[in-house]
């Protein structure tokens, strides 16, 4: 067998495929994301998933031909989607109430690192062997292959799976020394009205685990420690009638409830699901699509005509190096939304970063057409840094978290299928914009996007943060409707922190 090109022709079109690609594999993955959770679980879906970005790892890597790296792209790209799905159920589900947004950003956090590790290994391409920077991805997922089994499943997805014991017990390790009582019964109520029906009558045992004498919020780790595990198990009684118990129900559903409705992502936007959630799915939809319609960041990360219009060729730094630092500007903005995001609440956060944007947006239409090149540059650093504020890393989270967890999966199927879509999209007509003498006038209608998303923040997105799911969807049921009718009197309507 001969050595491996050093490079591989490419042509306009092929580069162009090989590059979009990877989003067409991304909607893939995204549309079976919430299936594949629902039917292994959380964690094994993660482990698994780890071998697409193995494959197309080596794939990309021992490449001879431009169509090789292609469908590396796109086995990579089917990774990409199961893990914008399935990694977010997870850690929403594990977290608690009071962290949700803290573990939540670690998303877009990685997001961000990984961008950046691309654009500094492309700075340094001319010293570093390229099939060594495609191979990364597939050492990565080696180590989350090793280190995933270890780790506790979902409780949440365990009561739906009709493990409650293994439930327990894996609430009680996450929870180590804390009383999760309240944390159980909002496991159980987010359940369909099948599964509740069968589990309604372990909730009495279940209170036995602590009570919430704090009177704060469940899951924030204000409550008083409990006992061993031991001590648990004997207060819940006999593990396997528990099992047989919820075993049995499934059989007598039927007769006993008259059968569930399905939670699937078309009943979800019909209001046919067990609570009414179309306004949640409205907001849902609307945030994943800001995500997309309204950053630069498509620009920011590729080699592209219009990076050049942005980063002057004056300017002091090269237009590639001025890419690294709008990726490093919004590190420290991922790292800020971490920490304030539980405290200040998603919607402060969201209408911050979208009105930022818009100011940016124009900031960086003015200098296009009639200021300085400094005041471009400055206004896209700032553009990177508000988008990374909320925009950017809320949507992940936001979507799992408000919606119970019968509906979770499709929901985030829905959130994420939106996403990728939006992605091939705006990867199709963008690069057509910017080769053409209008490319200046991107910026206006991404001034424009940001405007219409703060407005519909400002009135239709509630706020989630330090509250339970139950209280999300009684809250905002049913049909689209303005956040400040149904919270009047209330001071979560600008701040959503811990009380």
């Amino acid at each position: 067998m001969g050595e491996f090109p050093k490079r591989l022709l490419f042509s306009e079109n092929s580069w162009s495929v090989a590059i979009g690609v990877l989003s067409v594999g991304g909607l893939v993955g995204a549309l079976v994301s919430g299936m594949v959770a629902d039917r292994i679980g959380r964690r094994n879906a993660l482990v698994i998933n780890n071998g697409f970005f193995l494959a197309g790892s080596v794939w990309m890597s021992t490449a001879t031909t431009a169509v090789h790296f292609s469908l590396g792209r796109f086995v990579l790209g089917i990774g990409c989607g199961v893990a914008s799905g399935v990694a977010n159920i997870y850690v929403m589900e594990i977290s608690p109430i009071g962290w949700r947004g803290f573990y939540g950003c670690f998303f877009h956090l990685a997001i961000m690192l990984g961008i950046l590790g691309t654009q500094v290994a492309a700075a340094l391409a001319s010293h570093m062997q390229w099939r060594v920077v495609v191979a990364i991805p597939g050492i990565l997922s080696l180590v989350q292959i090793a280190g995933l089994p270890l780790r506790v499943e979902s409780p949440s997805y365990l009561i739906k799976a009709r493990h409650v014991n293994e439930a327990r017990h894996a609430l009680l390790k996450l929870r180590s020394g804390f009383d999760v009582t309240a944390e159980w019964q909002e496991c159980l109520a987010s359940l369909d009205s099948s599964a509740t029906v069968a589990l309604s009558a372990m909730r009495p045992a279940a209170s036995v685990v602590g009570s919430s004498s704090s009177g704060g919020v469940p899951g924030v780790f204000s409550h008083p420690r409990v006992g061993s595990l031991s001590q648990l198990n004997a207060s819940t009684g006999d593990a396997s009638d528990s099992e047989t118990m919820v075993k049995s129900s499934v059989v007598a559903k039927p007769a006993a409830t008259g059968g569930a409705r399905r939670s699937g992502m078309w009943q979800m936007i019909c209001g046919r699901t067990r609570d009414d959630l179309r306004h949640l799915v409205g907001c849902n939809l609307a945030v994943m699509c800001l995500q997309q319609l309204c950053s630069v960041y498509v620009v920011l990360y590729s080699d592209s005509a219009l990076a050049s219009v942005l980063f002057d060729p004056q300017c002091p730094l090269p237009t590639r190096w001025s890419c690294i630092v709008a990726c490093v500007v919004a590190i420290p903005a991922g790292i800020l939304c971490m920490f304030k995001v539980d405290t200040l609440g998603r919607r402060p956060l969201l209408l911050i970063s979208l009105g930022g944007m818009c100011t940016s947006s124009v900031l960086i239409s003015v200098g296009l057409f009639y200021g300085p090149s400094s005041l471009v540059m400055a206004a896209v650093f700032l553009c990177c840094f508000v988008f990374a504020l909320g925009v950017g890393a809320i949507p992940w989270f936001y979507v799992p978290e408000c919606v119970p967890a019968y509906a979770r999966s499709a929901m985030t199927t829905l959130g994420c299928s939106v996403y990728w879509c939006l992605s091939i999209v705006v990867g199709l007509i963008v690069p057509g914009i910017e080769r053409s003498s209008s490319s200046q006038w991107l910026f206006v209608v991404y001034g424009g996007v940001s405007l219409v998303g703060l407005l519909f923040v400002a009135l239709f997105v509630p706020e989630t943060a330090m509250k339970a799911t139950a209280d999300i969807v009684k809250e905002h049921s049913g049909s689209l409707h303005l956040v400040f009718k149904r919270q009047r009197g209330s001071s979560q309507f600008f701040i959503g922190g811990r009380r």
